[in-house]
């Protein structure tokens, strides 16, 4: 008698409908646990946007109530939490003041960057600098008066500022010379621009911006949009 067995479809490296299946339902399975983990932040993730949170919280004290009237405990209340929890996330509070400057001139980055992509030309490219920051930081900080509380930061910390502003500044200017060599731009002195422009936008963040006045973010940053073109299209 032969000690064979029947070859199952197994055992030809064929899979049966209920294998076939089961492979399927596990594939689907592991399809979903992959999207479930992309949706589930990660704890980096989780700290840094209750940092964010954090920041924007002392920034919306420091506005009430001024940044040398406002204390941590002030900002522990803002945020429901106590003033030892907040020591997980910064270590004072010149480093929350920092950290919305710094806040700041990654938006300012990011407005480079979609001008850059964007604008066709020059003066393209400059006009969408000024709205696309105008609409990140009325959306991202509101008004921010803390901006002109710099000085009351440590030297290092006022140096890196320093070189963020001189940075973006830098970046500006250059868009704005390229302008001005591509015929979209006249004749204008690129460092005086960008302060006319940027002077304008600082005052409205730092002194009368409100996120419930009259104008929208999109309205206002149109608006500047529309005025900064007027003033140094070459088509005027």
């Amino acid at each position: 008698m032969s000690n064979s067995r029947p070859l199952n479809a197994a055992d030809a490296g064929v899979s049966s409908p209920a294998t076939g299946s089961r492979r399927a339902r596990n594939g689907q399975r592991g399809k979903r646990v992959a999207a479930w983990s992309d949706a589930i932040q990660s704890p980096d993730q989780q700290y840094e946007l209750k940092r964010k949170a954090l920041i924007h919280a002392a920034a919306r004290a420091f506005n009430a109530r001024g940044y040398h009237n406002t204390s941590l405990d002030d900002v522990a209340a803002e945020l429901g939490v106590t003033r030892a929890a907040l020591y997980h996330y910064i270590r004072s509070k010149q480093e929350i003041l920092f950290e919305c400057h710094m806040l700041v001139y990654d938006l300012g980055e990011q407005a480079i960057e979609h001008a850059r992509a964007h604008g066709r030309n020059g003066l393209e490219r400059a006009c969408l600098i000024i709205r696309r920051f105008i609409e990140l930081f009325n959306g991202e900080m509101g008004r921010v008066v803390v901006m002109s509380e710099h000085k009351s930061l440590e030297p290092a910390m006022q140096a890196l500022i320093q070189k963020r502003r001189d940075d973006f500044d830098h970046e500006f200017r250059s868009v704005i010379d390229a302008g001005i060599r591509d015929g979209s731009i006249r004749a204008v002195d690129p460092k005086l621009a960008v302060f006319f422009a940027m002077g304008a936008v600082n005052w409205m963040g730092t002194r009368w911006y409100r996120p419930d006045g009259p104008l929208s973010s999109e309205q206002i940053a149109a608006s500047f949009e529309d005025m900064f073109r007027a003033a140094v299209s070459a088509d005027r």
